[in-house]
């Protein structure tokens, strides 16, 4: 039986669901620039995908439970759909429940989600590093934006396949953030205390290593495809 989970909330026993989306990768932003006296066109790479609308098929088991459903059927979180169990996509709710189609004849209705481009992995487990250097396999496809947590103090270079990062003053740990740009320890900001760029990690495997007085660094890798 088909079935997806949103928002860590399972369908199966709520709703039926009668058709899953289809699977297929995003479309890249791709510029088609005319260029005058030459036939056709130059194509500009952006470097970036766009969203894209997965629709669920879904019929009401229990009209009781229409409330419950409309309210659960609403904003932002993260989606599994059965034909890929172990994907994860971050979507965005993009239409309403039709009351009147559900409470007439059918009691069906669909579900548009607008994801964001990439899957992740669902088991996004965290990998702890206590020797250096060392190395992460990014199981996925493209560049992920992983987070590593620092334990140390006082200064700390981190380089990820040559790239150096350095971080001034710490004292327990420090969080680098590479899906949201953000450097920073508990609730204070550590961004002035950085130098250097958040860095991905690239498919297969990437070498990290580091000096300084660090006790481990727990690394979220955000695989994806």
């Amino acid at each position: 039986m088909p079935y997806f989970i949103f928002k860590d909330i399972d369908s199966t026993g709520v709703l039926t669901v009668n058709k899953l989306p289809s699977i297929f990768s995003a479309e890249r932003d791709m510029e088609l620039v005319p260029v005058q006296g030459r036939d056709g066109y130059v194509t500009n790479d952006l470097g970036s995908y766009r969203s894209v609308i997965k629709s669920v098929e879904c019929s009401i088991n229990d009209l009781s439970q229409l409330d419950y459903i409309c309210n659960w059927l609403s904003g932002k979180g993260d989606v599994i759909f059965s034909n890929e169990p172990d994907k994860v996509y971050k979507a965005v709710i993009k239409n309403q429940i039709e009351f009147a189609k559900v409470l007439g004849t059918f009691h069906s209705f669909i579900i548009l989600l607008e994801c964001q481009p990439h899957k992740y992995v669902d088991a996004n487990d965290v990998i702890t590093l206590t020797t250096s250097p060392t190395t992460i396999n990014n199981i996925g496809t493209i560049n992920s934006l992983p987070i590593f947590k620092i334990y140390g103090t006082g200064s700390v270079v981190l380089t990820i396949n040559g790239r150096a990062i350095l971080i001034n003053s710490i004292i327990g740990s420090v969080t680098l953030d590479s899906d949201i740009g953000d450097a920073f320890s508990g609730a204070g900001n550590m961004n002035n205390n950085m130098t250097g760029e958040f860095q991905e990690l690239i498919p297969g495997v990437n070498n990290i290593s580091w000096t300084g007085t660090v006790s481990k660094i727990e690394v979220t890798p955000n695989f994806r495809y």
